[in-house]
């Protein structure tokens, strides 16, 4: 009994002291500032929550993740080549060469396994392309604030309510700062309040000191002010686009959104276009439909607008060059007077004025030199027309020269073929025909003729003959009439008495009950010369679709 006795004295003695302890150590508590205590729902919690996040954007380029830090070293292939990367440095050799060419692909294969860092600094294990993409999945409704940083170390303040204990907790890095978040978060006894002052570093270089939780949450909210804009996969650097000049006039529609076509991660950004940077940063007056633009000058520079969906404040406005090309390969041989430019690439189309007719592909045949679809096979139900313009129009007393190639397939003695004409109607203006064993004629309103007598007389070729041959005719300002076939001065009448009308018409027409092959068919408001003739003659067949 008086074992037990004295046990209890000693124990009610030692209670006794350790409450006067506690109470005097109650004395000494430093408790946190009320006013800057960082309540675990509060917007700034959660500000610092994000800052504190794994910032893995410097190798977005790699894995168009913002969230997801793949750990070095890496091996990538891009476009062939095998790439190294030991260091964040070298991930400029991926860059170089994405931006080394524009012909190829750019894609870019990661050697897998390889490890990863999440936004919570988890490290795990990815075994192939398919589980990468998954993590990048998830990332896209992760929001990580990378673009400022606090200059490490930072301490809080702590107050637990339930144990009346105060301590000063030491941050160095973003990591410890997650995890001291994360834990006090998860404990509604414990309070907290950062240690003043503290400066920040935002991504531009940038730094700000702040004094208090208002300081902190504007600090942090500008942060997005001071990103410098990184597109995940460098693609958002086309700085021009260009296209061939159809038509000669120096504009053309273009497709805006082509300059942005090979982002793989495209579906992460909006992207708007504009005519000013004026209107881009304040922006207004979007391009309504930028598939189909057409460009007021040459060159011209509009400004696209890529904005990051998740957060509208991270954008950057981008100079885009609208250039229309001469990028045709026609030489523009014996150009001078020309009105009518009809070579039959595959189309029929006076490359000229620009008029075409659609729908004749199953016409197209093989030229003298063997090209597919550069000439045009006529039937005698055919008979195609081009507009009569200020420019190609023919009257009475005009300086004029027809040229053509031709190739019979009529097997009929007395049809009468004709070529190309003035007019809709036989007598309208004049004919370049065929006619009695397949002679080449040109004929005025008038019932005036001249032909080719070598080809009539047989002298060098059979009525029946079915190569090709080039037809030249000339009329000069003295209304002398020649006639060329295959290079060779056929017939001449001087100061005829051929006229064609001062009436220009409204059409010309090819193909009236004609039944063989046209090429080349070039009309000139001159009379050819025999060297310009001759020039014409030995041209390689004509097969181009621009001047």
């Amino acid at each position: 009994m008086l074992t037990n006795y004295k046990i209890s004295y000693i124990l009610i003695f030692l209670f006794c002291m350790i409450g006067v302890s506690c109470q005097q150590e109650e004395s000494e508590i430093i408790t946190p500032d009320s006013e800057e205590t960082i309540a675990a729902n509060s917007n700034l919690a959660l500000l610092l929550l994000k800052t504190s996040l794994n910032d893995g954007s410097q190798d977005d380029i790699l894995d168009n993740a913002s969230c997801i830090e793949i750990n070095l070293p890496v091996s990538v292939t891009v476009n062939n080549e095998l790439i190294i990367i030991n260091t964040l440095d070298d991930i400029s050799l991926v860059e170089e060469n994405i931006n080394s060419s524009d012909t190829d692909d750019d894609i870019i294969e990661i050697s897998f396994p390889i490890t990863i860092t999440l936004s919570d600094h988890t490290v795990v294990d990815v075994a192939n392309e398919e589980e990468l993409l998954q993590y990048v999945i998830n990332c896209v409704s992760e929001e990580v604030i990378t673009c400022v940083d606090f200059q490490y170390p930072i301490s809080f303040s702590l107050f637990n309510s339930d144990f009346q204990d105060a301590d000063v907790v030491t941050i160095n890095d973003d990591e410890a700062l997650y995890d001291f978040l994360i834990s006090i978060g998860n404990d509604s006894a414990i309070f907290a309040s950062l240690n003043y002052p503290v400066s920040l570093i935002y991504e531009n270089g940038n730094t700000v000191s702040v004094n208090n939780n208002s300081e902190l949450e504007i600090a942090i909210n500008n942060a997005n002010s001071n990103c410098n804009f990184i597109a995940p996969d460098m693609c958002f650097d086309i700085t021009e686009l260009s296209i061939c000049d159809d038509n000669n006039d120096e504009t053309e529609e273009f497709n805006l959104t082509e300059a942005v076509q090979n982002c793989s991660d495209l579906d992460l950004y909006t992207v708007t276009y504009y005519e000013t940077e004026v209107d881009a940063i304040n922006q207004t007056n979007p391009i309504p439909v930028p598939t189909a633009y057409t460009n007021l000058t040459n060159s011209q520079t509009l400004y696209y607008r890529v904005e990051l969906i998740l957060n509208t404040s991270v954008s950057q406005i981008f100079p885009l060059t609208l250039i229309v090309e001469d990028c045709c390969d026609n030489p523009e041989v014996l150009f001078d007077d020309l009105v009518i430019y009809m070579p039959f690439g595959n189309e029929f189309k006076d490359l000229i004025s620009g008029y075409t007719i659609e729908g004749l592909e199953e016409n197209f045949v093989e030229d003298r030199d063997g090209n597919p679809s550069c000439a045009y096979s006529f039937v005698q139900s055919d008979s195609l027309t081009i507009p009569v313009t200020p420019i190609n129009q023919l009257v009475q007393g005009d300086s004029f020269s027809i040229s053509l190639w031709f190739k019979m397939q009529n097997d009929n003695a007395s049809d009468i073929e004709i070529m190309f004409q003035k007019g809709t109607e036989a007598g309208d203006g004049f004919e370049l025909k065929a006619f009695t064993f397949n002679t080449p004629y040109y004929i005025d309103t008038l019932g005036h003729n001249i032909f080719d007598g070598d080809w009539f007389n047989e002298a060098d070729v059979v009525w029946t003959n079915t190569d090709w041959h080039h037809l030249v005719v000339t009329v000069d300002q003295n209304n002398t009439i020649i006639l060329y076939r295959d290079n060779v001065l056929r017939t001449t009448i001087p100061n005829s008495q051929f006229d064609i009308g001062d009436n220009p018409l409204s059409f010309f027409t090819l193909g009236h009950g004609f039944t063989g092959h046209l090429d080349d068919l070039r009309v000139y408001k001159k009379a050819l010369n025999p060297t310009e003739i001759e020039e014409l003659f030995n041209l390689d067949a004509d097969c181009f679709t621009c001047l």
